[in-house]
C-alpha cells in the first residue's frame, strides 16, 4: 500500500477542523474558568500523531497548539495571556512526538505478548497518559519562563491559580487519554486504510 497524498492532505484538514470545533466547544463551555480541560481534544490529538508513522508524530500536538492559540484570540477577554506562541503551540509540538515514541517502544517491547490487550491495547493506553503529562508539565513550563512576558502581577495571579486548576484538569484528562486514544487510534487506522492508502500499482516488465 502507498500513500495518496491529496487524500491524506484533505485527511488532515478535516482532522484539524475537527479539532477545532472541539477544542472550541470545550473551550467555550469552560469560558468562565479561565482554562479548559480538553477531555475529547487532547486525545484525538495525540491519536493523529501515534497512529501513523514518525513523520506525522509532530501533527496532532501542533495542530492543537495553533487551534488553542487561535482560540485564546478569539475569547481575548479571559485567555488573551495564554495567546503566546511560545505558551500555546511550541510546547505541544512534543504531545505527539513523546506519545509516539512511548507507543512504538511498548509495542517492540510487548510484540510477544499472548494477551491482545498488553500488546496491542496497553501500548496505546501508556502512550495516551504520556502525551497528557507532557502536554500539563511543557504547558506548566512554558508559563513559568515566559512569566516576564506575563508580568508580575499576572503572573502573581495565574501561578497559584492555574497550579490548582491544572492539577484537577489533569486528573480528568490523563483519564480521558488512557480511555479514549485506543479507540481514536483504531477509528484512524480504519480511515486511514479506506481513504488514504491505495494498492501499490506494479507494471508488467516480462518481455514478449
Amino acid at each position: 500500500m502507498i500513500k495518496d497524498k491529496a487524500h491524506f492532505v484533505a485527511f488532515v484538514g478535516v482532522m484539524s477542523a475537527l479539532i477545532f470545533v472541539l477544542f472550541m466547544l470545550e473551550g467555550a463551555l469552560q469560558s468562565g474558568l479561565g482554562m479548559t480541560a480538553l477531555i475529547f481534544t487532547l486525545p484525538l490529538s495525540i491519536s493523529l500523531s501515534i497512529y501513523d508513522g514518525w513523520k506525522q508524530s509532530f501533527l496532532g500536538g501542533t495542530i492543537l497548539g495553533v487551534v488553542s492559540c487561535v482560540f485564546c484570540l478569539i475569547f481575548s477577554s479571559a485567555f488573551i495571556l495564554y495567546a503566546n506562541p511560545m505558551i500555546s503551540v511550541l510546547p505541544r509540538i512534543f504531545i505527539g512526538v513523546t506519545a509516539y515514541w512511548t507507543y512504538r517502544g511498548l509495542t517492540a517491547l510487548l510484540k510477544n505478548a499472548k494477551n491482545a490487550f498488553v500488546k496491542d491495547t496497553l501500548p496505546l493506553c501508556i502512550a495516551g497518559a504520556v502525551g497528557s503529562v507532557t502536554n500539563t508539565a511543557l504547558y506548566l513550563g512554558a508559563i513559568f519562563i515566559w512569566k516576564d512576558w506575563l508580568g508580575d502581577s499576572a503572573y502573581a495571579t495565574l501561578s497559584g491559580f492555574v497550579a490548582t486548576l491544572s492539577l484537577i484538569y489533569f486528573c480528568v484528562e490523563i483519564v480521558a487519554c488512557i480511555v479514549l486514544v485506543p479507540v481514536y487510534v483504531k477509528v484512524l487506522k480504519k480511515i486511514s486504510h479506506t481513504l488514504i492508502e491505495k494498492p501499490q500499482k506494479f507494471e508488467n516488465t516480462e518481455k514478449v
